[in-house]
């Protein structure tokens, strides 16, 4: 009989589900604090950020840069192992679209990864907080960052409309609430989807793809 082998196969499987450690807590910054729901209150954020296409970024380049800094690690979530590992390829892909966005407006490789896009970014928004202008410039030098005609405080204070990460935040959002509420929410972490049923490849260290 067939059944026994496979019983055991799903058990063993399960028990790896139970045993992977789980994704590590954002930066507070990304989050307004220690909280909760960490994915949920980054997207709250984030959302707000890109209101209005991300016009009430303009001219304050210190919020810029966190709110890129979110976006980006809203990107790496998508990656194996974390929040958004399994979130359906329409909200996959307006997400790498909205990181896309984010990256050509600062000039970040396309190739860049969020584990050094994330804390060059808020190491920036920091800076530019205390009015540190040379800091903040420092930060956001070295592979990940691009040269170009623009500086990057330039870049920073006016860095044009986010059309496609207006649009995609709430949606994302609104499908992170709804799968809370459907409790599809794996209870290592709270706000880790654990529908096995829809997969992805996730970003990895590329969110250009």
């Amino acid at each position: 009989m067939r059944v026994l082998p496979l019983a055991a196969a799903l058990l063993l499987a399960a028990c790896a589900e139970m045993t992977r450690p789980p994704p590590p807590e954002p930066p507070v910054e990304l989050a307004g604090g220690l909280v909760a729901q960490p994915l949920l209150s980054v997207l709250n954020h984030a959302v707000s950020d890109f209101d209005r296409a991300g016009a009430g970024l303009e001219g304050h380049p210190e919020h810029t840069a966190l709110a890129i800094a979110r976006l980006e690690w809203l990107g790496g979530e998508t990656r194996p192992g974390h929040r958004l590992e399994n979130i359906p390829d329409s909200f996959l892909f307006g997400l790498r679209r909205g990181v896309q966005e984010g990256r050509q407006a600062l000039a970040i490789a396309p190739d860049a990864s969020p584990d050094t896009t994330v804390p060059a970014l808020l190491a920036a928004s920091r800076a530019l907080t205390n009015g540190d202008v040379p800091a903040a410039s420092r930060a956001l030098t070295g592979p990940d960052f691009r040269d170009t005609d623009r500086p990057a405080m330039s870049r920073l204070r006016e860095p044009g409309p986010f059309p496609d990460t207006a649009l995609t935040l709430p949606a994302l959002r609104d499908e992170v609430v709804r799968r809370q509420s459907d409790g599809r929410i794996n209870q290592r972490v709270s706000s880790e989807f654990m529908d096995s049923g829809v997969t992805t490849s996730g970003m990895g260290g590329r969110t250009d793809r």
